[in-house]
């Protein structure tokens, strides 16, 4: 049997909250299967880290009076502290809010902003003028366009389970100051998909991956 290399991963977990069954249940599948594979005198390497970035962090933070960073550095001493208990035995287990996480990033993008990989567009979205912050579909209540019914998100109607853009809800606010929200245009850059189609189904369909 010849010698492989398995690279393992299960899903991040966020740095917002301690860790529930779902979490648990996937890495110590994981964690046996990885075992195995190393009993077995395959080179298999079991990676994970914390979920470190996005707006629920920096709402946590904000509201336990506290910077990110703290959040982030508190949460991760939960979650492992948690694993350890279950003996789930990660060869590293790290945080995407890392230099080396920035680094790569930053490499990434460059490479393909350098290929015509990248392309920008203006994007209009509801913006909170209190926060000085834009705002995600669950950020944004008020009444469904359709069925009337109040205290809807931005992006569907949990009772007649219609779906629209927050721009469509009747009388948005803000779930987070309660403000009324904009409308903003930005920024935002595109990685063109589509010009991988022929190498990510030659790809995914090889035997670098699991069918």
């Amino acid at each position: 049997m010849s010698k492989r290399q398995i690279l393992v991963t299960s899903a991040l977990p966020y740095a917002n909250g301690p860790l529930h069954l779902g979490h648990l249940l996937e890495t110590i599948q994981t964690d046996i299967w990885v075992r195995f594979q190393k009993l077995r005198g395959h080179d298999c390497t079991y990676l994970c880290a914390d979920d470190a970035h996005g707006t629920a962090i920096m709402l946590t933070a904000e509201k336990l009076g506290i910077t990110p960073e703290e959040q982030i550095k508190r949460v991760q001493a939960d979650h492992e502290k948690d694993f350890d208990g279950f003996l789930i035995n990660f060869d590293n287990y790290y945080s995407t809010h890392s230099k080396e996480c920035e680094r790569y990033a930053q490499e990434i993008y460059r490479k393909l902003d350098a290929n015509g990989h990248i392309e920008k567009r203006e994007i209009t979205q509801l913006f909170d003028p209190e926060k000085n912050l834009f705002l995600a579909d669950r950020y944004i209540k008020g009444i469904c366009p359709k069925c009337k019914t109040d205290d809807q998100y931005g992006d569907n109607c949990e009772a007649c389970g219609a779906t629209y853009t927050p721009a469509d809800l009747i009388e948005p606010r803000s779930v987070i100051s309660g403000a009324t929200p904009v409308e903003k245009a930005s920024t935002h850059y595109f990685f063109k998909l589509a010009e991988f189609t022929d190498f990510l189904k030659d790809w995914t369909r090889s035997d670098r991956l699991q069918p």
